[in-house]
Parts: C-alpha cells; sequence; structure tokens
C-alpha cells in the first residue's frame, strides 16, 4: 500500500498531465500526437460501430415514418402529391423544403397553401438565421427579428415550423462534416424557445416521447442513426419506406402504408441510389468510409427521419461528464505510473523496461477500444476516453525521463554531501 500511495507516483501523474496541457496551451506538435488528434477529429469510434460492427438486422425497421420523395417537382407537383396523401389520412405530413418567396405560378402558390390547410396536421421547416452551432453564440449582427429564416406567410400561417439546422463539429462548411448531432430546441434572441423540426412533428404523433426530448434542452444531443433509407448496392429498402415522386403521383402505392403515419416529404434527388457529390446530401457516422472522405451518404431529409425515430423509441445517446473523463484519465495514468514506476526500481526488469512498458500500453489501447464499443452498443453510452488514451500513450516514457531526473538529482545530492 506504501508503494502504491507514494508521492512519487503522485509527482510522476502531475507531471504527465503538466506536460499535457502545457503543450496543449503553448501548441508545440509532436508527430505521433498529431496523427493521434487528427485520427479523432476525423472519426469516432462510435462511428466505427456504425458503419463496420453493427449487425444490421439487429435494428428494427422503421414502419411509422414513410419517406416522400419531392425530386426536382415544382411547387404545383408537390402540392399534386400533399392532396393525393391527405386522402389516405396521415397523422402527420413534414417538408423538408424552404418557400422562402413567392413564385410567378401564382395559382400553383395557392395550390399548396389549399392543400397544406386540408392537411391535419403539417409542419414546415424554419431556419435559425445567424447561429453558429460550435460556438452556440449568435453572430453580433442578427437583429431580433432576423434570428429565424422561414417560409412565406402564405404557408407559414397554415401550419407549424421547426428549426431544421445542422449540428456539425467543427463549425465550418457543412457539406463537408459529419453530421451526429441535433438540438432539441433552441432559444431565439427575442427570448422565444422554439422546437426542432423533429420535434415539431413526433409532438402530434407521440406527446410523451417529445416531452422527454425537450427536456434535454438546448444541449446537443448525439443522434441515434436506425439507418439509411435504401443501401447503396441494390437500392432496397433497408430501415425505413421510401416512395419516389412518380410512385405518389400515380397512386403506385399501398393506402394503408400512409394512413396513421407520419409522411416525411423531402428532396432525394433523380436517383437515390446515385453516390455523386448531390444538393442537401451529408456525411453521417454510417458512411462506409470511417476515416477520409469518400461521397455523403445520407440526404438530410432521412437524417430528419432518424432523429424522429430516435425520439419516438427513446433511443437517446447519453455522454461521459467532461470532468469523469479527466478524473479516470487521472486514476488510469496513476495506476501506469504506479506499475512503470516499480519496474524502473527492479534490476531484473528494468533493462526490459521499454517491451515492457509498450506491450502493457497496447493492451490497455486495446481494452480502451472495447470499452467505448461495449458502453456504447450495450448503453448507449458514449465514453469520451480521449484524454485516457493519451496518458496511456504518454504515461510509459514520461515516468521514465521522470525517474532519470530525480535520479540525477539525487545522485549529485549525494556528491556534494
Amino acid at each position: 500500500m506504501k508503494r502504491f500511495l507514494s508521492f512519487t507516483n503522485l509527482a510522476v501523474t502531475l507531471f504527465i498531465f503538466f506536460f499535457m496541457w502545457g503543450f496543449g496551451k503553448v501548441g508545440v506538435q509532436f508527430e505521433f500526437l498529431n496523427v493521434f488528434e487528427q485520427v479523432f477529429e476525423n472519426f469516432e469510434l462510435t462511428d466505427v460501430y456504425y458503419s463496420k460492427f453493427r449487425k444490421d438486422e439487429d435494428v428494427k425497421f422503421e414502419e411509422r415514418i414513410v419517406l416522400v420523395n419531392i425530386g426536382d417537382l415544382p411547387r404545383r407537383g408537390i402540392a399534386q402529391q400533399i392532396a393525393i396523401l391527405n386522402q389516405y389520412n396521415p397523422k402527420v405530413i413534414g417538408i423538408d423544403a424552404f418557400f422562402t418567396h413567392y413564385k410567378e405560378d401564382t395559382l400553383g402558390d395557392q395550390f399548396l397553401a389549399e392543400v397544406i390547410k386540408d392537411a391535419e396536421n403539417f409542419v414546415l421547416v424554419s431556419g435559425l438565421h445567424g447561429f453558429d452551432s460550435a460556438t452556440n453564440t449568435w453572430a453580433d449582427n442578427t437583429t431580433i427579428t432576423k434570428t429565424l429564416d422561414n417560409t412565406v406567410p402564405l404557408f407559414r400561417d397554415l401550419a407549424t415550423t421547426g428549426f431544421a439546422n445542422t449540428v456539425t463539429e467543427e463549425g465550418g462548411n457543412e457539406a463537408f462534416n459529419t453530421w451526429k448531432k441535433v438540438r432539441a430546441k433552441q432559444k431565439l434572441k427575442n427570448g422565444k424557445m422554439i422546437p426542432s423540426f423533429a420535434a415539431q412533428i413526433t409532438s402530434f404523433y407521440d406527446a410523451e416521447a417529445t416531452k422527454d426530448f425537450l427536456e434535454k434542452g438546448e444541449r446537443e444531443q448525439h443522434i441515434y442513426f436506425k439507418g439509411n433509407v435504401t443501401d447503396n448496392v441494390n437500392g432496397t429498402a433497408t430501415k425505413y419506406y421510401l416512395l419516389e415522386y412518380d410512385q405518389v403521383l400515380n397512386q403506385e402505392f399501398d393506402p394503408t402504408l400512409i394512413e396513421g403515419k407520419i409522411v416525411l416529404m423531402g428532396y432525394m434527388g433523380g436517383e437515390y441510389t446515385s453516390t455523386s457529390w448531390d444538393t442537401d446530401k451529408f456525411y453521417t457516422p454510417l458512411n462506409k468510409n470511417s476515416v477520409g472522405r469518400g461521397y455523403p451518404d445520407m440526404y438530410g431529409v432521412v437524417i430528419h427521419a432518424n432523429i424522429i425515430s430516435m425520439i419516438l423509441n427513446r433511443k437517446f445517446i447519453d455522454n461521459m461528464h467532461p470532468y469523469f473523463g479527466i478524473l479516470l484519465a487521472f486514476i488510469v495514468c496513476y495506476l501506469n505510473v504506479t506499475l512503470f514506476v516499480s519496474i524502473l526500481k527492479k534490476p531484473r526488469l528494468a533493462p526490459w523496461y521499454g517491451a515492457l512498458s509498450k506491450g502493457i500500453q497496447l493492451v490497455e489501447v486495446i481494452i480502451l477500444f472495447g470499452l467505448i464499443f461495449f458502453l456504447f452498443a450495450g448503453y448507449l453510452y458514449r465514453a469520451d476516453l480521449t484524454l485516457t488514451f493519451l496518458a496511456v500513450l504518454l504515461s510509459g516514457d514520461l515516468s521514465e525521463i521522470f525517474m532519470d531526473i530525480i535520479g540525477n538529482v539525487f545522485s549529485k545530492e549525494k556528491i556534494k554531501h
């Protein structure tokens, strides 16, 4: 116990944490740390779970949501789709498309307004104007009256709205970042609290599940991805029903598919299985290229379907508290230091220190990887162990450096006396 609870072990642990903090502050780059950092910026281990390890058959098909592709239809064509869908009594219709100005086809606009009015529950998207999801702040030049990009009154006054902003990782170009998070609600500059597009839709279908989601407040929530609407190999349905625009217009579908369901309309290209760059298509954790960048894999409306499914199934992902992550990193680092210092002090083991320390670190990294997968797969708990990984990777070499410094200092002190 004395060897475990020693001032030396504590001093080495503090030295390692001071090292990480110090070089993080001054911005000094080490090649092996730089590679490690870049890997963790591009993907998370939970992303690898989605794209490589989760079995598709373990995730149930979502029967409560029907996706409808609006393609490049004009407003008159979209109105025709809605008119047909209204005949079969959907519980709620949501459309992931902005109608921010009036068209020259005034009759088409009027037709769209009429079918929206006829719908039992209809939800339109809005957009947070001037809001930076990465910093959770509004732009200084954003006025209170311009915080919400909205649909023209002709349509807006006949429906409800919810914001559909993406939440990206680095706050850069949304087209090149992975869409992993969502906000349940957001307070505008005028103090009004508004729900997200998905939450507004589910409020008409399952008020209790929506309440549970909204109670999470303005904090960013990781999206639990059930899956894509089709696979990219043969185009067969995987987790959601999909109706192409011509199938709806020609009424080539089973009417029972619509009744009492959530119908989610949005742009999904001319050909959904295309692997090309396209409007309103994003990277998600389901992308087959976990590291690096291939083609975007999911349309925005399908991501909203995943968010809606997450709310209805209460598949909410819990995140490790940052302070707990620091505490865990400190405990693991201290245990490593205790073991490594013990090896360094034993004459028989000291010559093998390099091989022993690196072997122990390798085993620990594998265990940490497994722990992250286990917690996420079994409990939907995201364990951020980045600091713990760094502590493990640095503990071996820095323990040896610290003990060499102490050994040299004490040797000089003995010579003086």
